[in-house]
This record gives structure tokens, C-alpha cells and sequence, in this order.
């Protein structure tokens, strides 16, 4: 019989040896796998069209949660502002996956902002794979659910669908909050 207590201070005590920062890339680059493979293996076996349709669903659900637990984990004030928003989305950006996306945000104005994504990872795995023309956006599916954590109320442009930059295009949103929902909304409500 084996001494879990023991067998577990063992563990601990080799995982001690990877440096906090490396454990997180890691981390990210094991969920990031995952993820690719799950899209993959519903792909495979019940057609593109599912798997996107699964992915975006997955995607925003788990945005909503992850947003939830951040917020409250790192004690987040309320969001009465865009740049308010925009700090709590660069820390969930930061926190998940800082190098899966080279990209750059631009307030419009007081009540929108838009993101231009130059490099994305689920773009170049889709293409690697030969799904490009035939994926639709995860990604931004994520953030919708992240917003809709937060209580936000916006508007997206272009509507989520088929992967701007596979279809040559840049890959370019904008979103509006309806200025009501930036009265203080309480994030991970």
C-alpha cells in the first residue's frame, strides 16, 4: 500500500522546482491543448457546424465562470466606467493566456471600444489543421460571457460567425455598452 501523504510531499516538492511563472505558461499551454483536441475530436465525429456551435456555447459559459471567480478571487471594484471594463478584461487576458493573442484595444468613446486582433492561436490551429474557412470564433464568444458576468449590456460588431481573419478579413470588434450598465455594475454578480 502507498503512502499518499507521503508520495504527495514528494510531489509537491518536485513541482516546487518549476518557478511560479513557468508553471502558469504550463498551465495555459495544457488547457490550451485540450481545448484544441476537444474541438477536433466533436469536429471529427459530428461535423464542423456541432463543434462550432458547442465551442461558442462551452466558450461563453466558461467565460461567465472564470470572470466570476476572478472578479471575487482578486476582490474587483464595480465597473462604472470603459476603461474600468477594460482593466478587468486585461487581467483575465493576463491571467489566462497573455501570449495566445497579439492584439490592440481603442476606446472609441465613452460607451465603446474596439478590439484588432493581429495574431490569434485559435486562428492559426484551425489553419494548421486545414478548419479555417470553416471555424467560427471561440474567443470572442469567451469575452461575451465575460461581459455578461459583469452585468454589461452591449452591443457587438460584427456578430459572432465565421473567423474574420480566415475569410481575409482584419479581425476587428467593437463593442458598445449601453450607458446604463456602466452605472456601477457589480462584476461576478
Amino acid at each position: 500500500m502507498t503512502n499518499l501523504p507521503a508520495l504527495r510531499q514528494r510531489a509537491n516538492a518536485i513541482l516546487t522546482r518549476l518557478p511560479p511563472s513557468e508553471r502558469e505558461a504550463l498551465l495555459i499551454r495544457c488547457w490550451m491543448s485540450h481545448d484544441a483536441r476537444w474541438f477536433m475530436a466533436v469536429a471529427q465525429m459530428f461535423g464542423i457546424e456541432t463543434a462550432n456551435r458547442l465551442n461558442q456555447t462551452a466558450a461563453h459559459e466558461e467565460g461567465k465562470v472564470e470572470a466570476q471567480r476572478i472578479v471575487r478571487a482578486l476582490n474587483l471594484p464595480s465597473i462604472a466606467s470603459i476603461s474600468d471594463y477594460l482593466l478587468v478584461q486585461e487581467i483575465l487576458i493576463g491571467l489566462l493566456g497573455p501570449d495566445l493573442l497579439d492584439y490592440r484595444v481603442v476606446e472609441v468613446d465613452e460607451a465603446a471600444y474596439q478590439v484588432h486582433v493581429q495574431r490569434c492561436f485559435a486562428h492559426e490551429n484551425v489553419s494548421r489543421v486545414g478548419l479555417a474557412d470553416q471555424y467560427e470564433c471561440g474567443v470572442f464568444a469567451r469575452i461575451t460571457g465575460w461581459l455578461e458576468a459583469l452585468g454589461l449590456q452591449y452591443q457587438m460588431s460584427p456578430s459572432l460567425g465565421k473567423c474574420l481573419k480566415a475569410q481575409g478579413r482584419e479581425c476587428l470588434y467593437t463593442f458598445r455598452f449601453e450607458r446604463e450598465s456602466l452605472s456601477g455594475g457589480v462584476p461576478g454578480r
